[in-house]
């Protein structure tokens, strides 16, 4: 979702070099396009306060002119601090501003914006220029082959639809031509026993096999991908430019749906909670109502409408 950000950064400082800090889940993605270096933040330098501040010593010896910060976050935005960056710009919530020169209130889904454009209205806010949160065209060259790619998890349950092994039941008897993966991380590694359980010879596991930029060469040469409201999503339609059925519960498509021109949301019907955009599921409706009111049925029907036969 920050993609729009980073290419407008890119044009906003044509002159600029541009380094990234990012966390080490992102470690093995390219972001060439938008950058020159990348440092780590290690889960270490987070957690014990000597590798904090050798970063911050380590960022202070780049001399930088500008830090900018997407994150609301207050040990992200003490660590530009400490590396005595002379323009600190970011996102205040919570007192994650204290330590900015300057800085925008986040206001999340109350801004009625999708995220994206809430990162670029930090790009305004420093330029003084309004930036377009359009994605530039990029040709596809990979060769499409008879894949679909099931991605069954997202960062909490709540999230989790929760037809996916009735669904891949259903995919392999309707595609028994294609190879069906399943993809996750190392949270989704039960699915492990379930795919061994299902025994279906077309559905292969690929859970903990791959890092964010084989995920995304995966997803680009397959001809559908159906994800969870979860990142595997964004990877899918924003970067791989995939077809990809996003399955939304609690989630508000309006603000954090993928950006990719092949995205198609399935969104809950009639359940008045919906969005809600809570970590827990306490209302009336029963738990999961929004997600279990997204029929397979629904599923199979748009995965038979943008698989060609």
């Amino acid at each position: 979702m920050a993609h729009p950000f980073y290419f407008a950064l890119k044009m906003a400082y044509p002159d600029s070099e541009i380094h990234f800090l990012c966390s080490e889940s992102l470690g093995s993605f390219n972001d060439r396009l938008f950058c020159q270096k990348k440092t780590v933040l290690t889960s270490k330098a987070k957690r014990a306060e000597k590798e904090f501040f050798q970063l911050a010593k380590q960022l202070e010896n780049e001399s930088y002119d500008l830090a900018i910060s997407l994150v609301a976050s207050f040990s992200s935005s003490l660590l530009l601090f400490l590396a005595r960056i002379p323009l600190r710009v970011g996102f205040s919530q919570s007192g994650s501003g204290l330590f900015l020169t300057d800085s925008l209130k986040w206001k999340g889904m109350a801004s009625k914006k999708h995220k994206s454009e809430i990162y670029l209205d930090l790009l305004n806010f420093i330029t003084g220029k309004d930036w377009k949160s359009d994605l530039p065209e990029v040709e596809k060259s990979r060769e499409i082959k008879k894949r679909i790619v099931v991605a069954p998890g997202a960062s909490i349950s709540l999230r989790v639809w929760p037809y996916f092994k009735k669904l891949l039941q259903c995919l392999s008897e309707s595609y028994p031509e294609h190879e069906i993966l399943v993809v996750g991380a190392k949270a989704e590694s039960s699915w492990h026993e379930v795919i061994e359980q299902l025994k279906l010879k077309n559905i292969q596991d690929w859970i903990e096999r791959t890092n964010i930029s084989e995920m995304i060469a995966l997803c680009a040469d397959s001809q559908l991908v159906i994800a969870n409201d979860s990142g595997l999503g964004h990877l899918s339609g924003t970067l791989a430019k995939a077809p990809t059925v996003v399955l939304f519960g609690p989630g508000n498509p309006d603000y954090i749906r993928p950006l990719g021109p092949d995205v198609y949301c399935e969104t809950p019907l009639e359940v008045p909670c919906h969005p809600c955009e809570k970590p827990y599921c306490h209302e009336k409706y029963g738990y999961q109502a929004c997600l279990k009111s997204i029929s397979l049925e629904r599923v199979l029907g748009q995965a038979s409408r943008l698989i060609p036969r």
